[in-house]
């Protein structure tokens, strides 16, 4: 076939060569990056997805620098405009999941601050308002690091305004209880029918304070108190009991899993303090009366990091633009990510049992909730460590209210229980199915009878 250089215009033929260049220092650059990715990757992540990245890469600047130099003008100018077209579409349905569910949230709600402005404007009020302190911050920050003689905070300040997060269109914004948790003053001088443990699901994010789960078991007349916060795993979990559950000795302890425990726990292992409370059968900071100490503590913290909280919101935005680089929320439609290792640490069942025998200690019952992440429901894709975790109820003999099973699976609709039917925490209504579902077990296991 004669090739229609001469007829072709300069420019085209200089923009396909563009093209073909471009193609190959980008990836080049993709390369560079993704090893640097597996040379500081968690190591709560397998590198098998980065060498599959790193293969693509080189293939594809191989690929087009033969091209460069072997096509025909026609035959490259053809596959620079396909390229360029695909790059666009990618690109195009990256930018709209990353932006859509912001443009429903504004449209879905007149409040388009992000957490400083909510902070300085309740401080305008004469209101002191802080961001949560989980105690994850005791593992991801150096200024928050304390020695193991000294504390190691499990709430966040009492009886505080406290700005959590936003996916719904509205700031989820609490007042802590008297020992920085998410519920309603004065439920601890009252008997304690039951008591949930567990991280940011269980804390409330990001709906209203009577929405929760503890809030909906709240409204059928339980007197229920929820020790959750945002980053805890299993180890935290069992500290919060210790401190806070079993001076209150609850009928019930809700043990609440997500998916993302696991992780969350590899990396608590490292606190020898932390440790203390699954090999120490006596051991506890006695942290549910000594809240004034706890308070001076994060307010000293959070005051510092209130002045860096504006660079804090620059930060997200710099990472939403290196989200959309990486194509993050496409990959998480399509379930293109890094995944988990599996191998789960036999701590994990240490803990359990723990759990188990501290509740059976004070003659209560202990439940294990499964909580299913959005992926499950995107992808068709299931959690790579849900048999291992159930497994590990069931061999200890914990029983187990299963979400996705009860609420999730059954639904005609679960993306409708999550925010913008994206990736984040529960909706309201998700939230509320889940306490109903708990609330049923419950009556059904005649464990605690069911008030009016």
């Amino acid at each position: 076939m004669k090739s229609n250089y001469k007829k072709l215009p300069k420019f085209v033929v200089k923009f396909a060569n563009t093209v073909f260049s471009l193609a190959i220092i980008f990836s080049f650059l993709i390369t560079l990056y993704v090893a640097f990715k597996v040379y500081n990757q968690p190591d709560t992540l397998t590198s098998t997805f980065y060498y599959v990245c790193i293969f693509f890469s080189i293939l594809i600047a191989t690929l087009f620098s033969f091209g460069l130099k072997k096509l025909n003008i026609d035959l490259k100018v053809n596959v620079a405009l396909l390229f360029v077209t695909m790059v666009i579409t990618v690109y195009g349905f990256e930018m709209y999941l990353t932006f859509w569910p912001q443009y429903q949230m504004i449209n879905n709600s007149s409040d388009t601050r992000n957490k400083m402005e909510v902070i300085e404007d309740f401080l305008d009020l004469g209101i002191k308002a802080y961001p949560p302190a989980p105690p994850s911050l005791h593992i991801k920050s150096l200024k928050f690091n304390v020695p193991d003689s000294m504390i190691y905070t499990l709430g966040t300040i009492s009886n505080t305004t406290t700005v959590l997060c936003s996916e719904g269109g509205d700031w989820s914004i609490y007042e802590s209880d008297e020992h920085g948790f998410n519920n309603p003053k004065g439920l601890y001088n009252k008997t304690v029918d039951m008591v949930l443990t567990g991280d940011s699901f269980t804390e409330g994010g990001c709906v209203e304070a009577n929405e929760t789960i503890s809030a909906v078991l709240q409204k059928s007349g339980f007197n229920a108190i929820s020790l959750g916060m945002s980053g805890n795993g299993p180890l935290k979990e069992l500290a919060a009991m210790k401190e806070y559950a079993e001076p209150l000795k609850p009928k019930v302890l809700l043990w609440m899993y997500y998916v993302n425990d696991l992780g969350d726990l590899k990396n608590e292992i490292k606190s020898s303090l932390l440790k203390k409370y699954l090999n120490d059968d006596h051991y506890s900071q006695n942290l549910i009366s000594r809240q004034k100490e706890i308070d001076n503590i994060l307010v000293h913290y959070l005051e510092g990091e209130l002045s860096n909280l504006k660079e804090i919101v620059a930060e997200r935005k710099r990472n939403t633009i290196i989200d959309i680089i990486e194509l993050t929320h496409l990959r998480v439609r399509f379930n293109l990510l890094p995944k988990p290792t599996f191998e789960p640490s036999p701590i994990f069942k240490d803990i359990l049992k723990k759990a188990k025998e501290m509740v059976s200690a004070w003659e209560g019952e202990i439940y294990f909730v499964y909580l299913p992440q959005i992926v499950r429901y995107t992808t068709g894709i299931e959690d790579i460590n849900r048999d291992f975790v159930l497994q590990t109820a069931t061999e200890l003999n914990i029983p187990i209210i299963d979400m996705h099973k009860e609420v999730f699976e059954p639904h005609p609709d679960p993306l409708s229980l999550f925010p913008f039917r994206t990736y984040g925490h529960y909706n309201a209504e998700g939230y509320r199915l889940v306490g109903k579902t708990i609330e049923n077990r419950l009556k059904a296991d005649r464990i605690i009878k069911l008030k009016n």
